[in-house]
């Protein structure tokens, strides 16, 4: 007898649909990589041709940042010297810095504190963490905080020289050129350089450990001159301290940064008759507490059909001179 084993027959199913997919290869891996070198030398060759001039200028540059309600002017000098006047409130300056400053230069000669207030010394202990800083500059005027301890502190530990300001030129540093393995060439006429100076103008009293009601009052002043520019940076000098320096103007100047953003406390009739600056930059915060730039202020520029810029409106500026006529432009920088 036969039996006969019936095998029931397996359901059908439907087939899996399935997306296609390069297979990722060592080879393809390598091709793409080498495309994406290629791509990101180019775009990097294309960054450096917009900036290297800004780098290596034998021009000087001078930059008032936009870091709100504060200041940080940044100066580049056409032997390469790097100096900060000032730096803005904690967290304000160091994007700035690294747009301004090429991406392996850790180094800043110079940087001088007009006075101990957070919106001027504020962004110093960070800078400090970040850059080799050579020597700083301040009156030595106590203030109202332990920022100054913070800076003494950091500036001890990475061998930076503090010196207590006192009226007069500043020595300039050996051409910062030269370390990179580069040579500006020269300007002026008949390949001569034009001189370039930076000099402190006021407070002219020794303030060290010396406690004062208006710190304001005791700003450094700076005249800053490059053959034929003139540039007066005034930290927040009072009319009270403006008076006291103007017979250090011997002529017109071309360039005045405002005092303390504006103040109706700053920036005189009598001031302004002497100074007669061409050009006038705020360095203010946008919808600032304070009311800066005052009316009254801008009134008294006005008047005098002095072009005003501001950081609050045109973002970052800045100033070039060969030692000739000085150009001043709105430049803002990307962050």
């Amino acid at each position: 007898m036969t039996l006969l084993i019936h095998s029931p027959r397996p359901m059908s199913r439907s087939p899996l649909k399935t997306r296609s997919r390069p297979i990722k290869t060592a080879k393809n891996q390598k091709r793409w990589f080498g495309l994406g070198l290629m791509a990101a030398v180019m775009v990097f060759s294309l960054f450096l041709q917009g900036t290297q001039a800004e780098w290596f200028s034998s021009d000087l540059k001078v930059w008032v940042l936009d870091v709100g309600q504060g200041d940080a002017i940044f100066i580049q000098t056409p032997e390469g010297e790097q100096i900060l006047v000032d730096s803005g409130n904690p967290g304000t300056v160091l994007a700035k810095l690294g747009q301004v400053m090429p991406p392996w230069d850790r180094t800043i000669d110079k940087v001088i504190v007009t006075h101990p207030h957070a919106d001027h010394e504020g962004g110093l202990p960070e800078i400090l963490r970040r850059y080799q800083v050579t020597t700083i500059y301040e009156t030595g005027v106590l203030g109202y905080d332990d920022m100054q301890y913070q800076v003494t502190e950091l500036a001890a530990e990475q061998g930076t020289e503090i010196i207590l300001s006192s009226n007069g030129v500043l020595p300039s540093s050996s051409p910062r050129w030269g370390r990179v393995g580069l040579h500006p060439p020269k300007s002026g006429e008949g390949g001569e350089s034009a001189q370039l100076e930076l000099r402190i103008i006021a407070p002219d009293s020794n303030l060290h450990n010396k406690k004062i009601d208006n710190l304001n009052s005791a700003s450094i002043v700076l005249l800053l001159t490059y053959g034929d520019t003139s540039i007066l940076l005034t930290g927040d000098a009072t009319n009270e301290e403006e008076s006291d320096f103007l017979s250090d103007l011997s002529e017109p100047i071309d360039i005045l940064k405002v005092a303390h953003h504006g103040s109706v406390t700053s920036t005189s009739q009598k001031f302004l008759e002497i100074a007669a600056p061409r050009f006038a930059i705020f360095s203010v915060g946008a919808d600032n507490d304070y009311g800066h730039p005052h009316p009254v202020t801008l009134e008294r520029l006005y008047s005098r059909d002095i072009e005003i810029f501001r950081t609050d409106l045109d973002g970052d500026v800045l100033i070039t001179s060969d030692g000739g006529e000085p150009v001043v432009e709105s430049r803002p920088l990307p962050f």
